[in-house]
Parts: C-alpha cells; sequence; structure tokens
C-alpha cells in the first residue's frame, strides 16, 4: 500500500467516524460519544415543528457515514458528504460560533482531498471529453471485499433504527459498525507496523469515545483513553510516514 493511499484512507475513517457517530449522538440524545454536535438536535429544532427534519439530518449522517467507512461505497459517501459539510459550515458561520467554522473547513477540505484521490474515476462528470472514467476506483482495487462493507452499513441502519427505543441496542450497533469498519481494512500482509498499529490505535480511541457514558466507572478518565489513543495513532503515522520503505 502506497503511502497516499494510507493517508487517504486514515481521511476517509475519519470523516467516515464524525459524521457516523454524530448521528448516532443526536438519534440516542447525546448518549453516543463523537466529535461534533449538537447532541440535542431533534429536541431543538421539535422546538419550531422541525422535529422531523432533525431526524432527517441525523439518520442522513449515519448512512453517509456508514458508506464512506465501509470502503466499498465510500466514493458515493464522500460525494454526498459534499453538500452536507457545506451546510454545516454555512450554518455554523452564519450562526457565528466561536472556532466550529474553523473546524467544518477541516472537514470540507479533507472531504474534497479524498474525493480528488478518485480524480481518475471522477474527470469524467467534470470533463467528458477526458474519456471513460477509470473503474474500479482505487479504493476498491485495496478493499474488493463485499460483505464486510455490507454488514457497516447494515449495523449503522439498525442502530439508528434502534437509537430512540434501545440504547443498549444502538450502542452494540454502532460499536459493531466501526469495528466491522476498521476489520475490513486490516491488511497485515500489505500494511506495515506503523500503519498497523496506527489504525488499532485509533479504533481504540474512537470506541473509547463511543462508548465515554458507559465507560464512566473507570478508575481512569475515558477521555484520557482516548487522547492516549490519539497520540499513539498520530506517532505510529508519522513513523510510517518516515520509516525508510523498502
Amino acid at each position: 500500500m502506497r503511502l497516499t493511499d494510507f493517508y487517504v484512507l486514515m481521511i476517509r475513517l475519519l470523516l467516515g467516524y464524525v459524521f457516523f457517530s454524530s448521528g448516532l449522538c443526536k438519534l440516542s440524545d447525546g448518549h453516543f460519544g463523537q466529535l461534533i454536535g449538537p447532541p440535542f438536535l431533534i429536541k431543538q429544532l421539535a422546538q419550531y415543528q422541525l422535529g422531523l427534519f432533525g431526524y432527517f439530518v441525523a439518520v442522513s449522517q449515519v448512512l453517509v457515514g456508514a458508506l464512506v467507512l465501509s470502503q466499498r461505497w465510500s466514493l458515493l459517501g464522500l460525494v454526498m458528504l459534499i453538500p452536507m459539510n457545506a451546510s454545516i459550515l454555512a450554518v455554523t458561520t452564519s450562526q457565528q460560533w466561536a472556532g466550529t467554522p474553523f473546524v467544518n473547513a477541516f472537514f470540507l477540505l479533507l472531504n474534497l482531498l479524498a474525493l480528488l484521490y478518485e480524480w481518475k474515476s471522477l474527470r469524467f462528470f467534470l470533463i467528458p471529453e477526458s474519456g471513460a472514467p477509470a473503474l474500479p476506483t482505487r479504493t476498491h482495487q485495496l478493499f474488493p471485499g463485499y460483505w464486510k462493507p455490507v454488514a457497516v452499513v447494515g449495523l449503522g441502519v439498525l442502530g439508528a433504527a434502534a437509537a430512540p427505543f434501545s440504547l443498549p441496542t444502538a450502542l452494540a450497533a454502532g460499536v459493531a459498525a466501526m469495528l466491522m469498519a476498521w476489520w475490513n481494512v486490516w491488511l497485515p500482509a500489505r500494511m506495515r507496523w506503523p500503519a498497523l498499529t496506527a489504525l488499532g490505535a485509533s479504533l481504540f480511541a474512537i470506541n473509547a469515545l463511543a462508548l465515554a457514558e458507559p465507560l464512566t466507572h473507570l478508575s481512569i478518565s475515558v477521555y484520557t483513553l482516548v487522547v492516549a489513543g490519539v497520540f499513539v495513532a498520530f506517532l505510529a503515522t508519522l513513523i510510517e510516514s518516515f520509516y525508510p520503505r523498502r
């Protein structure tokens, strides 16, 4: 696997997790750990008779995030994510939320970079005379599996459907979807140990964050675990970037 492939894989996993977890958090009234809010959007919009719209936003985030995490349909998810990211950026800028627009702009930039990675497959839509698009996409060449991506999306849909009614089911389905997503991209035969370490540490961090509420009884802060996982993932990514390749 090329270094560029690894970088863009980490971008897809980050974007997929951010929006997948954000949607489940909204649907579960803030009980599913996530990075971007607001967690109580549905209740807040319900005050203005827009509760159904709140559910639509949350379910859309879960579905799009799951598509990005699946790898098999990540290109579709990334395309759908562009208007979602742009809309969130517009709202947070209009509301003058301190710092949030910069975070959203960063996610939008990552979104565009991930799409640029598949330029050979997408250029046909922007430049028709360039010839037929390159198929399959680079992502599908690296991760051609079928049942694991289906399981990622299926578990995501299950979590979204269960969230308003059964928190344990939603948590279990959400965590299982993320475990399946990381298992799908776990390729020891084609990845070096720093890349595998970065994947493992990032999975540890996001699951610790997702389960922050159930894990509050631990003697150590859950957020300490999250920071530790992120630090190890970052350090392993640096090693992967600069460690000589044979």
